[in-house]
């Protein structure tokens, strides 16, 4: 009795055992399973959601140029994916550029994009997801994958079901010697399966006792909490970043609604008139501020109504742009006088249009402005008339300048010519009175009389440059190419044989030829080495440097010497005529010779300038062109 009695105790026992495992793991897997299914559609969701958004941000490009090819090269990536059914990608404006679908299946094409989402229907999973760059909606992806819950299910619960089994009999073997410790752990695992259950705390873990099949479905259990605890991870971070996403996507769909706000505003607050007509060039819609500017009610605009507002002599020119924009697909701009409503006259505005061409070359529709320009059109009338004057007075005013510069040299040629021979009879008489009376005369007698022949050479000097000076204006320049190093060796050989002072250094480096009037360069070099032997005469050892420069437009040729130099705050007046920066008691001179220098100089289209400071030397510029761009007049 009594081992029936134990028999009975250990059976129910057993039973108990064996019905509150198959309880504690029929919840667990069953919870489990739930959760896999969800977890499942979620992530299945996601997966696709994510496949369109990448193939929606490969596809931008071809949408955006409407390269048809490039976008069903993206989309036959798809084959690696044998789950998806069918996937297409439309414009945007919903209509479609390219779809797909496996071979053999027979799925349809919705023919019109959704709203953007997700969604199981008829044992698949379904996404829409709009294509989005740099704020402008270019298109939307749509994808179709076979969603096979009950086939994972399936497999899902028949590895519950074989883990219950081997657990079940186990309890079995073992519950009548160690029913203690199994009821202790099957409570364990009930307890972590019920606090995972109401925590959602998957870092629990049952404790395991033994090493014999229980503990193997503890530790089964432990690893079954751990994988479940790492897959939600991986979905509570899918989600985070979902709800991050979706969290940007209103930011961005905020900032478009406020953009395209900002731009109705705009347009409403423009000064220009905005205006949209249909591919003929049509008025099918309102145009208020049309209206407003031209007057024309809206029967009257409507159609091609809105060209009777231009005026009559413009319609030709308006036609015309209109067909030729039309022709080659492009935008065009014109200014033409339209009727405006609120001065009651026409005024000029500027007519800009921009056609909006579709893949197929036809232009679906035209959006233009119309900017009033005509106060500036005024402006530039009146600038227009005045500076026709201006020319003319300038005309004029050349014309009398050119008179005057004739006369000026006549003048100057017939003064310095008149004054030719009252000087030869002073100098002739005062060497006269030299050469007969000298020994009667006292000291202060004679050099009062070399101080008259002195000066009256000086102004022979002074007269022979003026007469240079004024020829130099009535000779036309005959341009040669001119050796400009053959030519400076020349001169100087020249000078120097003449000079009376210290033999100086000369160095001189390979000088760029010339297209110049050779006679007039040659003057200018006689000018510069002669200035600076004179000047640098004083030195113990003169030393004179010739050199150019040469850059894209001009050759710069320079004369540098050691010699006396000059106070460079008056640099401006060394080429003025009789402007001199040295006394004649210390360097001889008529004040003339760089005035020359800089005429021909000018004349041939070049610069001249000069550097220097006291008793520091100086160094003398000039430039020429290397084109011929002198006309050879003044």
């Amino acid at each position: 009795m009594i081992a029936e009695k134990r028999s009975s105790l250990r059976s129910k026992l057993r039973s108990i055992v064996l019905l509150t495992t198959f309880a504690a793991l029929l919840v667990a897997g069953g919870a489990m399973a739930i959760y896999e299914a969800q977890t499942y559609r979620q992530s299945g969701l996601s997966d696709l959601a994510t496949q369109a958004e990448i193939l929606g941000r490969a596809s931008a490009v071809a949408l955006s140029f409407e390269d048809a090819p490039s976008a069903k090269a993206y989309l036959s990536y798809l084959r690696a994916k044998p789950g998806i059914s069918a996937a297409a990608i439309y414009n945007a404006k919903g209509a479609l550029f390219e779809s797909y679908t496996p071979e053999g299946a027979s799925t349809e094409i919705p023919k019109f994009p959704e709203a953007d989402g997700e969604r199981v229907e008829n044992g698949s999973l379904v996404v829409f997801k709009r294509i989005v760059n740099n704020n402008e909606i270019l298109g939307t992806v749509y994808l179709r994958e076979k969603y096979e819950l009950w086939e994972r299910l399936a497999g899902y619960l028949a590895i519950v079901g074989a883990v219950m089994v081997l657990t079940l009999l186990g309890v079995v073997v073992l519950s009548s010697k160690l029913h203690a410790a199994v009821t202790r752990q099957l409570q364990a695992i009930v307890g972590v399966a019920q606090h995972v259950m109401e925590r959602r705390d998957f870092s629990l873990r049952a404790k395991k006792i033994s090493n014999d099949e229980i503990g193997y479905l503890v530790d089964v259990f432990n690893d079954m909490l751990g994988e479940v605890g790492r897959r939600t991870e991986t979905i509570e971070s899918a989600n985070a970043e979902l709800k991050r996403e979706v969290h940007e996507r209103r930011l961005v769909e905020s900032a478009l609604g406020t953009t395209q706000r900002r731009n109705s505003m705009l347009v409403a607050a423009s000064s220009a008139v905005v205006w949209s007509a249909d591919g003929e060039g049509r008025f099918v819609e309102a145009q208020s501020s049309w209206s407003a500017f031209t007057g024309q009610p809206e029967k009257d605009y409507r159609a091609l109504g809105w060209r009777a507002a231009f005026h009559d002599e413009d319609a030709h020119v308006l036609q015309s742009a209109w067909t030729s924009a039309t022709e080659g697909r492009e935008a065009f701009s014109r200014e033409l006088r339209v009727w405006h409503n609120d001065s009651g006259r026409y005024r000029y505005v500027n007519l800009r249009a921009v056609p909006m061409v579709e893949t197929d070359g036809r232009i679906s529709e035209w959006i233009g402005t119309l900017t009033d320009v005509d106060d500036r059109w005024q402006a530039e009338q009146g600038l227009r008339e005045l500076n026709a004057e201006l020319e003319s007075r300038v005309a004029a005013r050349t014309s009398e300048l050119e008179a005057a510069n004739k006369e000026l040299e006549s003048f100057t040629y017939s003064v310095s010519h008149d004054l030719r021979a009252p000087l030869r009879a002073i100098t002739a008489f005062s060497k006269l009175l030299w050469d007969g009376h000298a020994e009667q005369f006292d000291a202060e007698a004679r050099r009062k009389l070399e101080i008259i022949r002195s000066e009256g050479g000086r102004m022979a000097m002074l007269i022979d440059d003026l007469l240079a000076f004024s020829r130099l204006g009535r000779k036309s320049i005959q341009k040669v190419d001119v050796d400009m190093t053959q030519l400076v060796h020349s001169v100087f050989e020249r000078l120097s044989s003449q000079h009376e002072g210290p033999k100086p250094q000369f160095h001189m480096a390979q000088l760029p030829k010339a297209h110049a009037d050779r006679t007039l360069l040659e003057q200018v070099w006689v000018n510069f080495l002669s200035n600076a032997l004179k000047f640098s005469a004083k030195r113990e050892i003169p030393v004179i440097e010739v050199g150019a420069i040469t850059d894209r437009s001009e050759h710069i040729y320079f004369v540098r010497d050691n010699g006396a130099g000059f106070d460079s705050r008056y640099k401006a007046k060394l080429f003025g005529v009789f402007q001199r920066l040295h006394t004649s008691s210390e360097f001889a001179g008529t004040g003339v010779g760089l005035a020359l220098v800089h005429r021909i100089v000018t004349r041939h289209g070049g610069r001249v300038w000069a550097e220097g400071d006291i008793d520091a030397g100086a160094m003398f510029h000039f430039t020429l062109p290397i084109e011929d761009t002198s006309d050879g007049r003044v």
